[in-house]
Parts: C-alpha cells; structure tokens; sequence
C-alpha cells in the first residue's frame, strides 16, 4: 500500500506577527509520524542515555511506501483568495492521503482532485480543537462519499480503528499504527515481555511498551508507566479544551493508552466504578435499578416511622438521616405526596 503524507512545514515567506488575521498550523506531529513511519532511529530521543532502540526489533520501516510528502506554509491567511493554487498537477500512484494540519481550505480543494489521482482514503488527524472547522468536515465527507472515497477523522490520531474490511482497516494493519494494541506476556507476577501490534501513530506506545516490561502487575501501572511515560515522550496532543468530547485532546489519549494495562488492574471481587462514555470521558458508573427502588423504599418506611406520634418533621431532620440518602428521601417525598400519604409546607413534613 502506497502512502502520500500532506502536513504543513515552516518556511520563510509570511511571518505570523505581521497579521491578526493568519492562522499558524502544527509542524511537530507530522514529524512525529513521519519519523515513526520511517522507522527512523534518531527522530525520538526521550530515552536518552538509556535508550534500547526499542522499535528496532520490529524492522517496520515503511519509507519506501511512502511516495511522497507535500508541505504547505504553516502559517497563512484564514481566508486564501485561490486555494487551488496550493494543490499539485498530479501525485505518484497511491491508496491513501494523511493530511496532517494543513490549511481547510487547501484540504477541500486537494478532495476534489483525489478522484483523478487515484486516491481509495484520507486520513485527517485531529490533536487538538480547531484543526478542522465542522463545516469543513462536512463538506470533506460529502465530497469524498461522492468520489467514493473513505475519509477519517481521528480525535486524536491514536483512536484510529476503522471498520473492519475497510481500506483504512488494512492500512492501519499494515502501518500498525492508530488504535493501540500491546500484547503483554506476565510470569511470577511481572511483565515480561510487551510486543506492540499497533502504537499510536506518532509512536509513543513504543516507549510505553519499553517501560512496562519488568514491572509487576498491579494497579499503579496506568499511574506510575502509562502516564508518565506518556507524558514525558511527550504526546503532542492539545492541553486545550475541546467542547467535543469535554476534555483535552491528550488527556483523552492518555485513557486510549490506558486500556494497555486495564486488563491487570481488575482483582477478584474488586467492582469497577467508572464506565467510559462513547465520547472517552469517564463517568461514574450509575446504580442499578433494583437497588435504586430498594433504596427509595428503605427511605418511605424510615419517613413514615419518624412521623409516627409526631405533628411534624423537619425537611432538614429527614434528610440528616443516616439510613436513608438524600437523592432516596427526595424521591421518596415525591412519591408519599403524590400517594396523598403526607403534606410539605414551610419546610415541615405533616400527615393530612
């Protein structure tokens, strides 16, 4: 599979201090991929001097696949008056397209022409808000559904895992990259070996990987390695807010990187208390309903037990009460009003 990487690079020209009206484009990620795509040696130095070439062993060096990288300014006017200047004549034979932050405008117009080039799929990361406009990603789909070409737009990147028998399912397995997937051999209670299918894209889940082995399989793993780790390589995704998913970019990579371990953090007896959203935000995982109604029974018995021999209760005293929630005597006064059992005024609690 043939692969042509579009990003936007620094280069001399217009300068972003000049204009209130230029938008600067991110160059760091692209050379993230690129160099986790090359396999180049040198393009992550975090280990140093400690490093062990920790991708090396796989010998997943795809630059001979990649046929072409096409650089953009990264820094241009929001509004460009002929964006199709930007767009090549033609590119070399290829599958698929990752368009790594470069202007919307350019992107659109690059859409229209990948039916005469041949392109199958694109790929449009996401590292943080704002790098493609809703209405961009509208038209992008309209666009390629028409030419019948897969499009994603991964938020971020390492969320990457497409339907299966798609275009963009193959290329994720023969790039290994997106979705990450590490599988962990654990003897006498240590990680001894972690083998990465699948690392995200910019190739962090390699580094990851190389700390996890020879640790013990315990809860703090996801604290002490992934985390860590993960901040430290470090993730370029975005620290700023994204109304989408009501989170940073990269905290929701950090719970993508999470799931590695996830398996080794689960004991006997131990219940999990928060479930993940479809958007990746975790979330407190809600009671079951026989335990609700229970609860809320429980609290109509200790209510009408308090007003037995009484004129009155207190709001404030029910719901101070020790057996009962405060969530479960709400309903329950609802429901005992409802049923014409008690009456509520002024804060006191009367039998009719």
């Amino acid at each position: 599979m043939r692969l042509v990487v579009l990003r936007s690079k620094k280069a001399g020209g217009i300068s972003s201090g000049k204009s209130d009206y230029l938008e600067i484009h991110d160059t760091r990620y692209a050379r993230r991929v690129i160099g986790n795509l090359k396999g180049e040696d040198k393009f992550c130095t975090v280990c140093y001097p400690e490093c062990i070439h920790c991708r090396r062993p796989y010998q997943r060096r795809f630059g001979k696949q990649i046929v072409a990288v096409m650089s953009f300014p990264a820094v241009l006017p929001y509004l460009l008056e002929k964006p199709s200047g930007y767009v090549p004549q033609r590119l070399p034979p290829h599958e698929v397209i990752i368009a790594i932050n470069i202007h919307d405008q350019i992107l659109l117009e690059i859409l229209k022409e990948c039916k005469a080039w041949g392109t199958k799929a694109v790929v449009v990361p996401l590292e943080g808000p704002g790098w493609v406009s809703p209405a961009t990603m509208k038209e992008a789909n309209r666009i390629c559904e028409g030419n019948k070409i897969e499009i994603s737009f991964p938020k971020p990147f390492c969320s990457f895992k497409p339907l299966q028998e798609s275009l963009l399912s193959r290329f994720r397995a023969e790039f290994h990259i997106g979705f990450p997937e590490v599988d962990l051999t654990v003897e006498g209670g240590k990680i001894t070996r972690a083998f990465v299918n699948v690392s995200s894209p910019c190739g962090a889940t390699y580094y990851v990987a190389r700390w996890l082995v020879g640790r013990k399989m315990d809860a703090q793993l996801r604290f002490h390695v992934v985390s860590k780790r993960l901040h430290s390589y470090p993730c370029t995704a975005s620290m700023e807010w994204d109304d989408e998913i009501g989170d940073t970019v990269l905290h929701l990579a950090g719970r993508i990187h999470n799931q590695i371990v996830e398996p080794f953090e689960k004991f006997p007896g131990e219940e999990e208390s928060l479930i993940m959203t479809p958007m990746g935000i975790m979330l407190p995982k809600p009671v079951p309903v026989e335990e609700n109604l229970r609860n809320i029974e429980n609290a109509t018995c200790a209510i009408l037990k308090k007003l037995e021999g009484r004129k009155w209760v207190s709001l404030h005293e029910l719901r101070e009460m020790e057996d009962a929630s405060p969530a479960a005597i709400n309903s329950a006064l609802i429901i005992l009003k409802r049923e014409g059992q008690i009456e509520m005024a002024h804060g006191k609690v009367t039998r009719p």
